[in-house]
């Protein structure tokens, strides 16, 4: 049996794709959370970040947000996709915030970026921006100046980062070693800044500096852990074993260097009293390196002379430096690691120099976030053993939080790293190697070709990894899987995979391997799958096939299935299908059949939606013998009581709606039967039938809806009409939730010259289920009339365009007109005048009179005037007829 899936794992890089989707700028909650994604991936989420930026239809909101992203996360790498988003932004206000950006990375790389835009950019309000962002530092000061307001450091912020943008102006490489000389004093912000900026002067020496600094601070580091551990032992340790766990902690540390003194030492202290111990050790002293080494000198040569409350002293107070200098260390390593990978990725250090002294300290030193990021960032991917280090980290978490790293590389050659992690022993950290794995961009193949190997293990494999990915490509794949004769072992396993899928057409297969004849555990999992598409034809299969299943568990799920596939009065249960719900609800409420899901099943009618107020009403009377009875009883629960209650109550109201539906109804009817044809009184009236059906007890049965939207169509051809009168009739049509209306919506919304119907256009498509881009997406064309003059270039064209749409032809507008009032097309291609005069007038008219949906204009004629909403656009002649496919294709 496959291991049960606890959760579908989502890396950090799948939650920002998911919040760049459907952005929320001003919720605060997922502000936080972006920050603490960005935290996660750190550089790589740039690529994401930046291809938004620079995609033209990114709107400005989402612009000037990613923008101030930079006051916190002031990478380097944000450098070219600002400047790439920059070279073409029109909006002037997102060209200055962008500008503002760049200033505030204080980058000699962003001067750089500002002083190309400077050469390109060159209309007055830009230049103005880009001398604002240019001038913040006078290129008269000298380097120490600058270098001097940097150092205020934490003192003065303000003056640390003009300090920043000045040394980003005037520094030079031959400035490296009185920069360099200026970091071992500079408190966490000016260290920041200043290595920022060494980071980025162009040259070699940089990368061994940084490599050497890398190694000092671990090191110090780890004499600090080690330092911690030492005074942890002694202070809990009995007194007198104080000395000879110092002496073991000195031999271990400093006898490979000075065995002498180390054999003098013990020599000494074996001779007890006669022994001089303390000369060895002060010469130890004057050898010391580090923490550690310091602190062992300095207490055992204090314990030596006998001060013990002076010993105790210093404990104490190397306990405390211990951990306030882990924490200030930390942060140095983390700062240190990030120039490193920015020095590698920029091509300024060899990767063969920095990866091997990364991964040793990968293996010494098990607590920096930044020294695990910069290893799985840089390691290569076809290095199997320094890949195989990730895998023995012993801590899961830390084994997450590399593997997402690694992920988001998505690097075709980590495919075999991320096979053998789907081994590892925790679940969640298995899963999470399987989610990486199916984001590589050849994963689908590579699994495929274990799926169709043959054999067993390697197909238990593939069937795990569609399972957690929910792989939608391999649904077809795994309903023909399911069709053969499949192994009882590998049956459950590819059913939960197809129904990870959620691919609406599996439901067949799935039915169709559903009976009571099955394990209990099949069952499950094929019902589950047919309950998690939700759609009717797998709620009407659950429900048909339920009549013959016995077991509890099943039964609930199938009726939970079944109400899930209709979640509203929009779209309602048939009612041909209601005794047989009824009898389902009454199997598993039944206390010998149900099994104990009496309660599941009355929360689950909370999502019935039909028509049929005796069911409700009998429903409502019988849940409420259970409310009465479940109160006699000692086990009584007060949130069973109210969940319970409120089910009843809510069954009560939808049986009472119900009862005033088919008045409801006639009062609409009426309503629409004594609609004014025109005058001053028709407005109103719509206005009136809009409010009627606004009203929330009002429940719209499917046949209503359809006549409303037969209403909507008929009504809005009208010419005669003001644009207030359109707007209602928009409203309306948003209010019956019928898809046929669609299109005539969008039309009226491409058309709508003012505001006020634009909008109740857009909110009604809006209703209708559409988003942004559907709306603003053209219609599709079947229908396509010619109307050429030419009667070679009609007949060029026709042959191009009949293989792909059904296209009749005119040589004048006397011809087209009798053609379009037979039969409207979807398309008009027409000349801009012909021998009658100017087209456009009557092409307008064609538009309005609902003749053609669009028009595209073919004319050698370059003075054409502004286009309308009806015009699709305009090609001009001479042109062949793979630009007018592409153009209609696009």
């Amino acid at each position: 049996m496959a291991t049960p899936l606890r959760h579908m794992p989502t890396t950090p890089l799948d939650e920002l794709r998911g919040w760049l989707e459907s952005p929320m700028e001003t919720d605060a909650g997922a502000q936080v959370r972006l920050n603490q994604l960005l935290q996660q991936l750190r550089q790589l989420a740039l690529p994401e970040l930046g291809s938004r930026l620079v995609k033209p239809s990114t709107p400005p909101t989402l612009k000037r947000f990613l923008f101030s992203l930079t006051a916190k996360f002031d990478w380097p790498e944000w450098v070219p996709w600002l400047l790439q988003v920059l070279q073409h932004e029109a909006d002037l206000g997102v060209f200055d915030e962008g500008c503002a950006a760049l200033g505030r990375l204080e980058l000699r790389s962003a001067r750089e970026a500002l002083q190309k835009l400077e050469t390109q950019r060159t209309d007055p309000d830009r230049q103005l921006i880009l001398r604002r962002e240019l001038g913040t530092a006078d290129p008269q000061q000298p380097l120490s100046f600058y270098l001097g307001r940097l150092l205020e450091g934490e003192a003065n912020p303000r003056l640390a980062h003009q300090g920043a943008r000045g040394l980003a102006l005037v520094a030079e490489p031959g400035d490296l070693p009185a920069l360099w000389e200026a970091l071992p004093g500079a408190d966490p912000l000016a260290f920041r800044l200043l290595l920022r900026a060494v980071t980025e002067l162009p040259g070699e020496p940089q990368g061994a500096l940084l490599l050497g600094l890398f190694q000092e601070t671990l090191q110090t580091l780890e004499d600090l852990e080690s330092l911690e551990a030492l005074t942890q032992q002694v202070q809990v340790g009995a007194r007198t074993a104080a000395r000879s766990v110092l002496v073991a902690a000195l031999a271990a540390r400093m006898g490979g260097q000075h065995p002498e003194v180390i054999r003098a030492l013990q020599e000494a202290l074996d001779a007890g009293e006669e022994g001089h111990p303390i000369p060895p050790v002060e010469r130890l002293r004057e050898e010391a390196k580090g923490p550690y080494e310091r602190f062992v000198t300095d207490s055992l040569i204090v314990l030596l002379e006998g001060k013990v409350a002076r010993f105790s002293a210093l404990v104490t107070e190397a306990q405390d430096t211990a951990i306030r200098q882990q924490a200030s260390l930390g942060l140095t390593l983390n700062l240190v690691c990030e120039a490193l990978v920015h020095r590698v990725t920029a091509g300024s250090l060899a990767s063969g120099q920095a990866v091997p002294i990364l991964q040793d300290a990968f293996d010494r030193f098990a607590h920096s976030e930044g020294l695990d990021y910069a290893f799985c960032r840089l390691v290569p991917a076809t290095d199997e053993s320094a890949l195989g280090r990730v895998l023995a980290v012993s801590d899961p978490k830390r084994r997450l939080a590399c593997l997402d790293v690694l992920g988001a590389r998505e690097e075709d050659a980590l495919m075999p790293f991320f096979m053998r992690a789907m081994q590892d022993g925790i679940v969640e950290v298995g899963h999470r190697a399987m989610h990486h794995l199916g984001k590589l961009p050849s994963s689908f193949p590579a699994v495929m070709g274990l799926f169709q190997s043959g054999q067993p293990e390697q197909i238990r494999t593939a069937l795990r990894i569609f399972t957690v990915n929910g792989t939608k490509a391999a649904a077809e794949p795994l309903m023909a899987f399911l069709r053969t004769d499949v192994r009882d072992d590998l049956l459950l396993e590819a059913v939960e995979a197809l129904g990870a899928t959620h691919c609406p057409s599996a439901s067949t297969v799935l039915l169709d391997l559903l009976h009571d004849g099955k394990p209990a555990r099949l069952q499950e999992a094929l019902v589950e799958a047919l309950a998690g598409l939700a759609t009717p034809e797998a709620g009407l299969g659950l429900l048909t096939k339920s009549a013959h299943l016995k077991l509890s568990q099943v039964l609930i799920r199938a009726l939970e299935g079944l109400l899930a596939a209709f979640p509203g009065f929009e779209c309602p249960l048939p009612v041909e299908c209601l005794p047989s719900l009824e009898q389902l609800i009454t199997r598993c409420c039944d206390d010998r059949e149900g099994e104990g899901q009496r309660l599941r099943a009355i929360l689950a009618t909370q999502h019935l939606y039909c028509f049929d107020q005796g069911l409700y009403s009998r429903l409502k009377d019988s849940f409420s013998d259970f409310l009465f009875d479940l109160r006699t009883k000692g086990d009584w629960d007060r949130d069973t009581n109210d969940r319970v209650a409120a089910i009843v109550k809510e069954l009560g109201r939808r049986s009472a709606s119900l009862s005033h539906i088919a008045g409801s109804e006639e009062k609409i009817r009426a309503m629409l039967n004594g609609l004014p044809p025109k005058g001053p009184g028709r407005a109103p009236a719509l206005l009136a039938l809009r409010e009627a059906l606004q009203d929330p007890e009002f429940i719209l049965r499917t046949e209503l809806a359809r006549e409303l939207s037969a209403f909507v169509i008929q009504e809005s051809q009208r010419t005669d009409q003001d644009w207030r009168e359109l707007a209602r009739l928009c409203e309306i049509g948003g209010l019956s939730r019928q898809q046929d209306l669609v299109e005539p919506l969008k039309d009226i919304f491409k058309g709508a010259a003012g505001l006020g119907l634009r909008s109740a256009a857009k909110e009604a498509l809006l209703a209708l289920g559409l988003d942004e881009a559907a709306i603003h997406r053209r219609a599709p064309i079947a229908t396509i009339l010619l109307l050429e003059p030419s009667a070679f270039f009609r007949k060029r064209l026709t042959a191009a365009l009949g293989s792909k749409w059904e296209v009749r032809e005119a040589g004048s507008r006397t011809e087209a007109a009798p053609l379009l009032t037979e039969r409207p097309v979807d398309l008009l291609i027409s000349e801009q005048a012909d021998a009658m005069g100017d087209l456009r007038p009557w092409l307008k008219m064609q538009v309005e009179t609902r003749r053609c949906r669009q028009v595209l204009l073919s004319t050698a004629a370059r003075d054409t005037s502004p286009g309308e909403p009806w015009l699709m656009g305009t090609l001009y002649k001479p042109y062949a007829p793979e630009a007018l496919l592409k153009t209609l294709e696009s």
